[in-house]
């Protein structure tokens, strides 16, 4: 197991078409929409159970913004205090408040900035968030040469979004001196290189798996054939501690267990876990949620699975 999600809060500062963070309630107000933040004693459990399992990353989402967590800057000083390297999944936002605190710590290997998110902001704001983003990028590069920095426009195919995207791209130029053109944009060549281990990553957008999906995954021969990485590459505990098997699995539908009942290593033993991970191997997707979810369709369920079995 290489990597553990840790949902360190569900709370974001934006409402992205894209995201299931956007919901709004029945009547549009998002003051309704219940923020939480994980606790220190459970965070510690997390970053204990990541240990156990052998993993070398963590990122701090499954939903939500971790720079909002009040004791983001907290956790970061823990994690320093372990193996652990994190990789940082931001929508930037926040970055001229907590930037500092985030290149001064040696646990971030990584920071992604989704600022395909920029493209549905109103224009002024938008523009505001890139240059701080790219001000942290140049500060980055003299600070922090060692850390990877990608700049997402995970919206390839978005009509909407190509006046944004064309704006940003020449923002970089600006501010780099680089041309950068991803117009022969594929699944096998996604990042550019900007300057140093700034890269600008591109990806099509995907559709979060969700409780509509699952309805139409009632039949039981829809989306049988299919593998994928969750319990092999990675898993993810959600805020309250449930372990669920897949990054994407934000709800929960798929919960292996509590980490406040159990450690990490034996929920990832139990029957569940076995089940799953045995159907990946055997290029079968057994739980409904899978079988709803269209990013497993981007795995070849042709070729052989390598990786972890059970046993």
């Amino acid at each position: 197991m290489e990597s553990v999600y840790i949902e360190i809060t569900d709370s974001c500062n934006l409402r992205c078409s894209f995201c299931p963070c956007g919901t709004r309630s029945q009547n549009g107000d998002t003051s309704e929409i219940q923020r939480n933040f994980m606790p220190t004693p459970l965070f510690e459990k997390c970053i204990a159970g990541a240990q156990e399992i052998g993993a070398k990353n963590v990122f701090f989402h499954v939903l939500g913004e971790p720079t909002l967590h009040p004791g983001f800057v907290h956790y970061l000083k823990k994690l320093e205090q372990t193996p652990l390297k994190l990789t940082l999944t931001t929508n930037g936002t926040t970055i001229e408040r907590t930037g500092r605190s985030i290149l001064a710590s040696p646990a971030v290997r990584q920071v992604n900035f989704s600022t395909h998110a920029y493209a549905e902001l109103p224009r002024e704001a938008a523009e505001r968030y890139l240059q701080n983003v790219l001000d942290f990028c140049q500060l980055a590069a003299v600070e922090r040469p060692d850390l990877y920095i990608n700049l997402r426009l995970w919206n390839v195919g978005a009509i909407e979004a190509t006046p944004w995207n064309r704006y940003m791209l020449g923002r970089i130029r600006e501010t780099f001196g680089v041309e950068v053109t991803p117009g022969h944009f594929c699944s096998r060549h996604k990042s550019f290189n900007i300057s140093g281990r700034i890269y600008l990553h591109e990806d099509t957008r995907f559709e979060w798996p969700g409780l509509d999906e699952r309805r139409e995954a009632r039949d039981e021969r829809r989306f049988v054939l299919g593998t994928c990485r969750a319990l092999d590459t990675h898993v993810a505990i959600l805020h309250d501690g449930r372990v669920v098997a897949c990054c994407l699995d934000y709800s929960g539908q798929i919960t292996l267990g509590n980490i406040q009942e159990q450690n990490l290593a034996e929920i990832l033993e139990a029957p569940l876990a076995r089940k799953l991970r045995e159907g990946f191997a055997q290029k079968e997707l057994r739980h409904p949620l899978c079988r709803a979810c269209s990013y497993c369709k981007r795995f070849d369920s042709t070729k052989p699975k390598a990786g972890r079995q059970s046993a």
